[in-house]
C-alpha cells in the first residue's frame, strides 16, 4: 500500500441502509487538500467490511494522522471498536474524531477510549487541517483551537474555534467515493446551510453550532449552483440529496434562496429530483409548487407529534393545524413525505398517545397513496448536548453512558405497552424484508 499523509474514515456503523458519501469528510479532503496535503477517503460502510476485516485493511496503509467522523451515537460503539482494534494491531497513526456526538461526549470518550489520541470540538475543516499539518511536520499540535485531549491524565480542553463565517469561502468537497455511491445508490449528497433557526429541545444540531457561533448561517444560491453544475455535468448526477438540517431557513431570505435556486435550476434546463429536509411552518404553497417543478419530489417533514402538549414540550414552536397544513400542501404537488414522529417520550400519557394516533390517522388520509412513510413507534433520544438529555441526567431518568444509555416511560402501562409493540414490530419487519416485502421507501423519489 503507498503511503497517505492523512487517511479520513466513515467507520463501520452497523446501520443497514443505502450507503451515500460522507459529504463532511468530503469537505475536509477538500480543506487538506488545498494545504497540499495527501489524503485518502475510506467509506467503510460502502465497502461493507466488519470491524475485523476494517482494521486488517486500515493497518495496512502507511499514514500520520487518521480522523474518523462519528457524527452521532448511532452505531458508535462499533467505530470505537475499530478504532481500539487499530491501535491493538499496531498502527501507530495519530487518530483523532470529530463529530457533534463527540463534541458533547469528549470528556466520557477520552476516559473510555484511550485509543483515541484528540477529539475536534465544533467544525472540523480548520481544526483538523491544522492538526494534520503540524503532525505531519513534526511540531508540537497541543495548543491548537478546538481541540481535546489527554495529557498527563488530564484531559485538556483548548479555547474553542469560532465557526467558519462565510461558508461560501470553503472548497467544494472532495467526491471521490461519489462514483460509487451513483453505482449504488443513484444519488449525490450535497449541504447548502448548517445549522437551524429552530430550538427544539431534544435536537442535538442547534445547541452544537450555537455553542461556537450563529445556529444557522447559508450557502449563497450562486455558491449553490456552481457546485451543482459541476455535479451535473460532470458526474452526471441527476438524483441530490440536500443534508440540509432545515433547506428552506425560514420566511423571508430563506424563502428568497429557495426560490433563487429552484428558478436557477428551472433556467439552466437541469433534469434533476430532489430530497430537502424542512420545517412544516416552512411549507409555502407558491414556494415549494416552484420547487416542486424544478425537481422537488421528496420532503423530510419534522412534525414530531400530533399532540399539541408534546409539541410544546419539545419546544417546537408549532402547532398540530400547522403540521397538518403542511402535509395538505404537500399532497397537493405529489410530494413523497417521510414524518419525522416522536410519538412517545418518557412523559407521554394516554391522552397524548391517542392524539398522536389520531393525527397518524389523518395525515394518511391527506397523502396520496405510497407517498407517506412514519414509524409509529418513534421514541425521544435523548441525544448529547440537548436540553432534553440534560433534563433526564437531571431527573435521573437517563441510565448508562452515551454510546449505550436507556430510559424508562413515566406510566408503567405506556412503557409496557411500548416495549411489547417495539418486540413485535422489530420481528414484523425483519419477515417483511426476508420475504422482500417493504417498499424502498429511500429510492421512491429518484430519478431512474
Amino acid at each position: 500500500m503507498s503511503y497517505r499523509d492523512v487517511l479520513l474514515i466513515n467507520p463501520p456503523l452497523g446501520i443497514t441502509s443505502d450507503i451515500y458519501e460522507h459529504i463532511g469528510l468530503g469537505y475536509i479532503a477538500a480543506c487538506l487538500r488545498k494545504r497540499n496535503i495527501n489524503v485518502e477517503i475510506i467509506n467503510i460502510p460502502e465497502q461493507g467490511w466488519t470491524v475485523s476485516r476494517a482494521v486488517k485493511e486500515v493497518k495496512n496503509i502507511p499514514c500520520r494522522v487518521i480522523g474518523v467522523s462519528i457524527p452521532f451515537q448511532e452505531g458508535a460503539k462499533r467505530a470505537f471498536n475499530f478504532i481500539t482494534g487499530l491501535k491493538k494491531a499496531g498502527v501507530d497513526a495519530h487518530i483523532s474524531i470529530g463529530g457533534i456526538f463527540p463534541t458533547y461526549a469528549y470528556e466520557e470518550i477520552i476516559n473510555m477510549f484511550p485509543a483515541v489520541d484528540s477529539v475536534v470540538l465544533g467544525e472540523g475543516e480548520e481544526t483538523f487541517a491544522e492538526l494534520a499539518e503540524k503532525i505531519i511536520s513534526g511540531h508540537d499540535w497541543h495548543d491548537i483551537k478546538g481541540l481535546a485531549y489527554l495529557e498527563n491524565n488530564t484531559i485538556i480542553r483548548n479555547d474553542f474555534r469560532p465557526l467558519i463565517e462565510d461558508l461560501d469561502s470553503i472548497p467544494f468537497p472532495a467526491r471521490d467515493t461519489l462514483p460509487e455511491s451513483l453505482r449504488r445508490v443513484n444519488a449525490a449528497t450535497m449541504t447548502t446551510s448548517r445549522g437551524c433557526y429552530g430550538r427544539c429541545s431534544f435536537c442535538s444540531v442547534t445547541p452544537f453550532f450555537s455553542s461556537f457561533g450563529p445556529k444557522y448561517r447559508v450557502r449563497s444560491s450562486q455558491n449553490v449552483m456552481d457546485e451543482l453544475d459541476i455535479l451535473y455535468h460532470e458526474y452526471d448526477v441527476r438524483n441530490i440529496a440536500f443534508n440540509d438540517a432545515i433547506f428552506i431557513g425560514g420566511k423571508g431570505s430563506g424563502y428568497n434562496r429557495a426560490r433563487e435556486i429552484a428558478e436557477e435550476i428551472l433556467k439552466r434546463n437541469m433534469d434533476l429530483h430532489f430530497y430537502i429536509h424542512c420545517r412544516p411552518n416552512d411549507v409555502d404553497e407558491e414556494l415549494f409548487g416552484l420547487l416542486r417543478e424544478a425537481g422537488l419530489r421528496k420532503v423530510f417533514l419534522g412534525v414530531e407529534s400530533g399532540s399539541q402538549t408534546m409539541l410544546d414540550r419539545f419546544q417546537k414552536d408549532i402547532t398540530v393545524e400547522e403540521n397538518l397544513r403542511a402535509l395538505e400542501t404537500l399532497s397537493k404537488f405529489d410530494i413523497f413525505v417521510a414524518l419525522g414522529m416522536i410519538t412517545f417520550d418518557d412523559r407521554i400519557t394516554f391522552t397524548e398517545l391517542n392524539e398522536n394516533l389520531m393525527f397518524l390517522q389523518q395525515a394518511k388520509k391527506i397523502m396520496p397513496k405510497n407517498r407517506l412513510n412514519f414509524n409509529v413507534l418513534g421514541k425521544l433520544l435523548p441525544l448529547a448536548g440537548t436540553e432534553v438529555e440534560r433534563y433526564m441526567k437531571e431527573t435521573r431518568r437517563y441510565r448508562g453512558n452515551s454510546i449505550k444509555y436507556t430510559y424508562s416511560i413515566d406510566d408503567p402501562k405506556i412503557n409496557l405497552l411500548y416495549n411489547t409493540a417495539n418486540t413485535l414490530g422489530n420481528l414484523f419487519w425483519k419477515v417483511k424484508r426476508a420475504l422482500n416485502m417493504t417498499i424502498d421507501y429511500d429510492r421512491v423519489w429518484m430519478k431512474s
